[in-house]
């Protein structure tokens, strides 16, 4: 990339990270994912049932993880790991106890746990398009924060998951205060296409204040919808959530305790914002208001350059001082800033509250998850053969639709659901409601529903359905042709241990 580090130390760095992110894959088993990518029907298959009280060993987390995702169970990312416990031995009590003064083992204490996050991003990158848009619908019912800007492990590449949006819908309340009346009026949109304020969140430097801590209590202050240092299980090393942009939208209820009168979206970039320029530079274009927590800042830092930008800029900016006990000021118009030394989080919350409703009060612009696809510089899953190619087919499907009048297309399209449907329905009902002559009026009722089935397996294949199963059957041999491939390999690797067990035996 254009900003990318090439000096020998960034790039020591960097081979670093890759060998961590490569461990990672393979203490969750997912090496071979990482290229061959996981589909829904690896997770569909029929298999033990999942319990909350199981025992979960390290090679097992990426899959149960999955399993209780697509059940819904919001504690999927809080799964406890059984460690294989080491041999007991009966040494010298002393000898035990100036053990613990020592790092010894320190790298191995380091390896036993893996960030909750990282098994997240790590099964999201070894996941096929059709189960990462499941993944996603899962953790959106979940009312967790989803991956909006995702940089690739490997070459570092920004990308927008847009289609894996598409089956989320929102449904809120605006709340409209006139002269003298409060009127409440109910909305529902696809969230790809809501037009919403954007609030967006990022930190310059390492600070000991948690940033996703602070923005779920702005959402929901019970439930942690960015995962945050406090959050069961959360470790200091994690490997994949740097540089990922996430984002979660606030539905108000209609009720005065709302926090905000109109549905809004927080984004929230993981990570140091002087690091991951790209998608910092991206929030802070698409955002209303831009909320950045950092130290004081010194002349000479790179913070001190964009924090002049940022007050510089139009747009709403709040500054959060990690080490200043100031109380929230107004330096100018919508520039705002506040101290959080010896601060609770609960009365910073509700100040970040009050001055974020002033300012969406106001006239701010609007975010639409759709124009993420003009952003240049990172790349938009939709642009991928196998999405374009299925919205292509769902394209001919509607369009052959639209030339149809509506209350024709059962009879027309789907005969087996039109009239004889109906027809099948009636006479089945009446087959429980007979009155007279039982015997011979059921059979006559039986042979009529026979009648009935068999016009309905002779019915012709129509112009729609043909369309649809073609549509269906192009995408499924773009989609299988790498599950081919991974199934070839294996067999091969199951023919040569074979070939090496025979060999030893005979050897």
């Amino acid at each position: 990339s254009a900003n990318a580090d090439h000096s020998p130390k960034s790039l020591d760095g960097r081979k670093k990270k890759e060998g961590e992110i490569e461990t990672l894959f393979h203490r969750l088993q997912l090496q071979d994912n990482h290229q061959q990518k996981l589909s829904p029907a690896d997770f569909l298959r029929i298999g033990p049932t999942v319990k909350q009280d199981h025992e979960t060993f390290e090679k097992d987390l990426a899959g149960s993880f999955l399993q209780r995702l697509m059940m819904l169970d919001y504690r999927a990312r809080y799964i406890p790991v059984t460690q294989h416990s080491a041999e007991v031995s009966h040494s010298d009590p002393v000898a035990d106890f100036d053990t613990l003064n020592t790092n010894e083992n320190s790298n191995e204490s380091t390896q036993s746990h893996i960030h909750p996050m990282d098994v997240q991003m790590a099964v999201y990158h070894c996941s096929d398009s059709f189960l990462k848009q499941s993944m996603i619908t899962k953790l959106s019912q979940c009312q967790y924060a989803l991956p909006l800007l995702v940089p690739d492990p490997v070459t570092m590449d920004v990308e927008c998951p847009l289609w894996t949006f598409r089956q989320i819908r929102k449904t809120w309340k605006i709340t409209q205060i006139e002269e003298n009346s409060t009127s409440i009026a109910m909305k529902s949109s696809p969230i790809c296409k809501a037009e919403t304020p954007m609030v967006s969140f990022f930190r310059l430097g390492s600070l000991s204040v948690s940033k996703s801590q602070l923005m779920s209590t702005l959402i929901n202050d019970r439930h942690n919808t960015f995962f945050h240092r406090n959050c069961p299980g959360s470790t200091k090393s994690r490997h994949l959530l740097d540089g990922v942009a996430e984002i979660a939208w606030y539905c108000p209820s209609g009720k005065p305790n709302d926090a905000f009168t109109d549905c809004t979206a927080f984004c929230n970039l993981h990570g140091d914002a002087l690091s991951n320029e790209k998608q910092r530079d991206i929030l802070i274009d698409k955002a209303s208001v831009n909320v950045v927590l950092l130290p004081t800042p010194k002349k000479g830092d790179k913070s001190m350059t964009l924090v002049s930008d940022l007050l510089e800029s139009e747009k709403p900016v709040i500054c959060l001082i990690t080490d200043d006990d100031c109380t929230a000021v107004q330096t100018k118009k919508g520039k705002y800033k506040m101290g959080l030394k010896d601060r609770s989080q609960s009365d910073v919350s509700n100040e970040l509250k009050r001055i974020i409703g002033e300012i969406l009060a106001g006239q701010h612009t609007t975010f639409q998850l759709e124009a993420m696809m003009n952003v240049s510089g990172i790349r938009v899953d939709e642009d991928d053969a196998v999405i374009q190619k299925g919205k292509s087919g769902a394209m001919e499907v509607m369009k052959t639709l639209q030339q149809e009048d509506f209350s024709k297309i059962k009879d027309k399209f789907l005969p087996c659901q039109g009239r004889l449907w109906h027809e099948w329905c009636k006479t089945h009902k009446e087959l429980y409601q007979l009155k007279v002559h039982v015997e011979k009026e059921k059979s006559k009722k039986e042979e009529r529903l026979r009648e009935i089935r068999q016009k309905q397996c002779d019915a012709p294949r129509s112009e729609l359905m043909e369309l649809f199963i073609g549509s269906m059957s192009s995408i499924r041999s773009i989609v299988t042709k790498p599950s081919n491939q991974r199934r070839e390999r294996e067999k091969t690797r199951t023919q040569n241990n074979k070939k090496n067990i025979h060999g030893k035996v005979h050897g």
